[in-house]
């Protein structure tokens, strides 16, 4: 209906797809008791505006002339019921299902606080010489769509967080390879993937073990053979690993995590949630889209 178009530029036009609203509506379902009040679709839709145009509670009133607490009380509404949580792994689920080859990138990304302080579950990275958080993510490489994410403290070790994710991975996904850099060098994670998908071919550069060795000498140690055994190093595919780079620099400059003036861990992973949502929203209403993918939506979402 015209009164619930949402005035946004061209690009983000998506916002008002029939498809994307159609899908929002099966997840944002009225349950008949208590008074129905605002549509919940437009609601959720104007939050999304709100992170797109990195706008305040107060311009949403000024848009939709619904009292900017109503939007407060539905967010936090929907933080109680771990809804972005849920939504995000019943696409994701449906995604990776319906998905021929997934051609896996692991990586992380600190995020620093908005207040540029300590917040609650923030942590200092000596690294980065700030205080904030980190977003841990494997997205796939031809869809860049997120598939599985967590979010941590800044001073988190990335490989142990992405052997949490290789484990919450469906073992009957199609993986057909695992890209991430330096950081993840460990067995433990090859070994996992592999426990994980049988044919995975694992894609992560070996660390240098001391640096009086040159790379020739290196090559030649019994420890590098031992690594690379188990590992595919070739470059075209070790070079996929940068695709999560430009994932998370549109994450941050288009979707604008981080800019949020929200504090603490919990109000970051909501946002986390939030933005990858979007993303995968924004791929639906694109043309030649995956559009199937959506059809067993209601039944995958527990409806």
């Amino acid at each position: 209906m015209y009164q619930y178009h949402i005035p946004v530029f061209s690009r983000f036009q998506w916002l008002n797809h029939n498809l994307v609203i159609k899908v929002l509506s099966k997840l944002l379902i009225y349950k008949g008791r208590g008074r129905r009040g605002y549509d919940k679709v437009y609601l959720f839709r104007l939050l999304i505006y709100k992170q797109l145009m990195s706008c305040s509670y107060r311009d949403l009133e000024s848009i939709s002339s619904i009292d900017y607490s109503t939007f407060i009380k539905f967010r936090q509404r929907l933080i109680k019921k771990q809804w972005f949580t849920k939504v995000f792994q019943s696409l994701t689920r449906v995604i990776a299902k319906n998905l021929k080859d997934l051609n896996l990138i692991l990586d992380s990304s600190f995020v620093k606080t908005y207040s540029g302080k300590n917040e609650q579950g923030s942590e200092y990275s000596g690294y980065k010489e700030k205080n904030g958080f980190k977003l841990h993510q494997i997205i796939d490489f031809e869809t860049r769509l997120p598939l599985l994410q967590t979010v941590t403290g800044g001073a988190q070790a990335d490989v142990v967080l992405g052997e949490k994710l290789i484990r919450a991975g469906q073992r009957d996904w199609k993986a057909h390879s695992l890209a991430a850099d330096k950081g993840y060098d460990a067995q433990d994670l090859v070994w996992q993937t592999k426990q994980k998908w049988e044919f995975c071919r694992v894609a992560i550069p070996i660390r240098k073990t001391t640096q009086k060795l040159t790379l020739e000498e290196q090559k030649k140690s019994y420890n590098y053979y031992q690594k690379a055994r188990e590992r595919c190093l070739d470059q075209t595919l070790i070079n996929q690993r940068t695709e999560i780079e430009r994932y998370f620099s549109r994450k941050k400059r288009v979707f604008h995590l981080g800019e949020e003036r929200t504090r603490g861990l919990k109000n970051f992973q909501t946002n986390c949630y939030l933005t990858s949502i979007m993303e995968i929203l924004e791929f639906l209403a694109t043309p030649d889209t995956l559009l199937l993918i959506f059809t067993r939506l209601p039944r995958e979402f527990g409806e």
